[in-house]
């Protein structure tokens, strides 16, 4: 076999063999993804005390208020970080109305609450997973 043949045969295992470890990370990108909302519907429906004809009401508006919250944060055209918090509060307090509707105040106050918990929880077991991570890698040499 020729020096060319063989360059571009492994020229192709290496494209093939990256491609599909992408799709790989992707899917388990996206199963993580499925995971943690599975985690957050779980959370939220415990600690606002959801029988099942308040989860069919009120996960719907939730997912909406959540699209809308999705869409600010990903608005390149708000650059002022201020402005972005406070479309996001617009939205939180309108809401707050809609959840109102479907919740005793109570609970509908606890929406945004337990929403910034869960957020927390994952953020503090993210950060706990990656320093077991650094941890069990040991210190790392620098190659300057």
């Amino acid at each position: 076999m020729s020096l060319l043949k063989k360059s571009y045969s492994m020229g192709l295992l290496l494209f093939l063999t990256t491609s599909a470890l992408a799709q790989q990370e992707d899917m388990l990108n996206e199963r993580a993804g499925e995971k943690l909302k599975a985690m957050e519907v779980a959370y939220l429906t415990r600690e606002l005390d959801l029988s099942p004809e308040d989860a069919q009401k009120f996960w719907p508006v939730f997912n909406k208020y959540r699209e809308q919250v999705h869409n600010i944060m990903a608005d390149h055209s708000l650059t002022d970080p201020l402005d972005r918090q406070q479309k996001v509060l617009d939205v939180r307090k309108q809401y707050r109305t809609d959840f109102s509707k479907l919740l005793s105040t109570d609970r509908a106050n606890k929406v945004f609450p337990s929403e910034d918990q869960f957020r927390q929880l994952v953020r503090k077991e993210f950060m706990r997973r990656q320093m077991e991570k650094r941890e069990m890698l040991g210190p790392r040499k620098r190659g300057y």
